[in-house]
């Protein structure tokens, strides 16, 4: 089994002038269901591009990618095509047997200087949410070995996800050591021991991260009541079988919600059962 994870920003209700809740998450799948996967995703990337090009969400962030590679018209192409695939990719995933496992986080401020002084522990913070849930997932469903594969981060620097993976896999602890986690430590659980890297535009398993991620975003925008209604809120409803889930609830089990505002927290909470119930 392996987790591709990814993570995302997002502006909150408090008029943050930097986007003040992180995500960090994906899913998790066997090797047998990743060739399946990897076929869907080939095949509605063929109709629009070549079948080695990167997707993401917000498929804007790589114009400049396919401009180096003069394909400036196949990016407009895809551009123009982005719900298609997309809404193809997702309603073909429901085939697949994959379960969803992301954490958001708010910071405790709307001040951009606390924020960013801040953001490398509220970083390691969601990462270690959601991987303990990865953990938990790990000791139910008994593989012979699990991975985590992860998007390299944009600063270049992984100290914070390896630091945080070698606590929780060595002690089964956070890496400040002040909680434990519930599900053991990894190396009990045959996990790899170090966490795996790899260049989302390179990686088709990291591409379909994004799109979930990037759905759960704008799904996460409805709950707080940025967006009335959008396309990430139903995908994100089209696969709602797959997220991870306890007794019919997805709230912490699926999708971990950590914020010092419990009203905030419970809109998020209130919604996703409104709407993921399944």
């Amino acid at each position: 089994m392996k987790w591709y994870a990814d993570n995302s920003e997002l502006n909150g209700v408090r008029g943050s002038e930097i986007p003040d809740m992180l995500f960090f998450g994906g899913y998790s799948i066997s090797q047998e269901m990743e060739s399946k996967l990897i076929n869907i995703i080939n095949t509605a990337k063929s109709r629009y591009m070549p079948i080695h090009e990167p997707i993401k969400w917000n498929f804007k962030d790589l114009k400049s990618y396919y401009e180096k590679k003069d394909e400036k018209v196949i990016f407009e192409n895809a551009l123009a095509a982005s719900k298609k695939w997309k809404l193809e990719i997702f309603e073909k995933a429901k085939e697949v047997d994959f379960t969803i496992i992301i954490a958001l986080i708010q910071s405790h401020s709307a001040k951009k200087d606390s924020i960013t002084s801040v953001k490398p522990d509220i970083a390691r913070y969601v990462f270690s949410n959601a991987l303990m849930r990865v953990a938990l997932h790990a000791k139910e469903t008994e593989h012979d070995k699990y991975e985590v594969v992860l998007d390299w981060p944009d600063s270049g620097n992984s100290t914070i996800f390896d630091t945080e993976y070698a606590s929780a896999y060595l002690l089964g602890k956070t890496s400040e050591g002040n909680e434990s986690y519930l599900s053991g430590a990894l190396k009990e659980l045959n996990f790899a021991d170090s966490p795996f890297y790899a260049r989302m535009a390179q990686n088709t398993m990291l591409q379909f991260a994004d799109l979930v991620l990037g759905a759960c975003r704008e799904f996460t925008e409805c709950a707080i009541g940025k967006k009335e209604t959008g396309f990430g809120f139903d995908l994100t409803k089209c696969i709602a079988s797959h997220y991870r889930r306890r007794n019919g609830r997805i709230p912490q089990y699926g999708i971990s919600i950590a914020s010092a505002d419990s009203e905030f927290k419970g809109k998020i909470t209130k919604f996703i059962n409104e709407n993921l119930t399944y």
